[in-house]
């Protein structure tokens, strides 16, 4: 893996093992999440305790998940990744995923830090 700083490689380990309260530990309380695909925000939270919802949903979604770090650069306090996952779906999902599909795609993703957490993460597809 691409050298992250050290909150953001905790944050992959632990969205990698689907281990959500490791996930949040990495997190500022105020913390502000964007998913972006096609150019459209399809999913947004604010806040730990609405990310952390979405991540237990997102830990059930996937029989397994990987995101790996390509490409990376650190200016500041913030994080620009080249981003390549890979997940299996564990069940049905309402965007038309199906159980045992598995997916495969490149992406980026943009993390800010503030005392040493993660207060803004931006994943786009």
């Amino acid at each position: 893996m691409t050298q992250l700083p050290d909150p953001i490689a905790a944050y992959l380990r632990a969205y990698n093992a689907k281990d959500v309260p490791a996930m949040l530990a990495c997190l500022a309380d105020d913390v502000v999440f964007r998913n972006v695909s096609g150019g459209v925000v399809d999913a947004e939270a604010r806040g730990k305790e609405e990310f952390g919802r979405m991540a237990a949903f997102g830990a059930e979604a996937f029989a397994s998940r990987a995101q790996t770090v390509t490409q990376a650069l650190t200016v500041w306090d913030t994080t620009l990744a080249t981003i390549a996952y890979e997940a299996v779906v564990a069940r049905d999902l309402p965007n038309g995923w199906t159980a045992g599909q598995a997916l495969s795609f490149t992406g980026a993703a943009l993390y800010r830090l503030r005392d040493g957490l993660i207060v803004e993460l931006i994943d786009q597809s």
